[in-house]
């Protein structure tokens, strides 16, 4: 099984370690390659980058997809992953989808924590959120007061704040708390193992809902 992996960023920055985490999860007998964007923004933060993106990703995928079982779309607001099902005729997965349909079948009470809290960062995961019917089931959506760019540069201050925003979560009722940001993949564990509940990793997600996807589908594939 091939799977793509697509940044939707104009640079390369997050590929080598994307797709270490991506293979870290993966089924042995799944391939994973990551591409980035030829151009684009530096991150998807905002209406007007989201805008740019959805139809970049569209033509880089249409382009390259031959050979591959499915497309993972590496952002949680899922950019241009409903058009390229109804384009490409195969698998295709968004990490928020994929998040909150496994989420769901843990509790009706989920809790996304995202980056940034800005008001228009948050507004676009809620109606993502409402375009995919899971608005009854979200009990909060918090964000670090962190950008993208910043989530690396240390990852243990990383972590204790999304710790910080996860307990504030769990102690407002929340059972199952979704990492609401590609960038965050590869710290469910810890924060998890720090507040008691399950959290879900989006690029965990996203994968095993590839995989599942595509056994179910035989791995038929349609390139054209």
């Amino acid at each position: 099984m091939r799977v793509l992996v697509v940044n939707p960023v104009g640079h390369n920055k997050w590929d080598s370690s994307d797709k270490k985490i991506y293979e870290n999860y993966a089924s042995r007998e799944t391939e994973i390659d990551v591409i980035s964007l030829p151009k684009g923004p530096v991150s998807v933060e905002s209406a007007e980058a989201y805008a740019e993106v959805e139809p970049l990703v569209v033509e880089l995928v249409k382009e390259i997809h031959a050979g591959y079982d499915a497309v993972i779309v590496n952002c949680f607001l899922d950019p241009g992953v409903a058009k390229l099902r109804e384009l490409l005729g195969k698998v295709v997965v968004g990490p928020c989808e994929a998040s909150l349909s496994l989420a769901r079948n843990l509790s009706k009470k989920i809790s996304i924590i995202t980056v940034g809290g800005e008001v228009e960062t948050l507004n676009m995961i809620r109606e993502r959120v409402k375009s995919l019917g899971f608005e009854e089931i979200i009990t909060s959506l918090r964000g670090i007061p962190l950008r993208v760019l910043d989530l690396d540069r240390d990852k243990e201050s990383t972590l204790r704040l999304l710790v910080d925003e996860a307990r504030k979560a769990v102690s407002e009722g929340a059972e199952v708390l979704v990492l609401g940001c590609t960038g965050l993949a590869g710290m469910a564990k810890e924060v998890s193992d720090a507040v008691g509940v399950p959290v879900v990793d989006p690029a965990w997600a996203a994968l095993k809902i590839a995989e599942l996807l595509v056994s179910l589908a035989g791995g038929v594939m349609r390139d054209d």
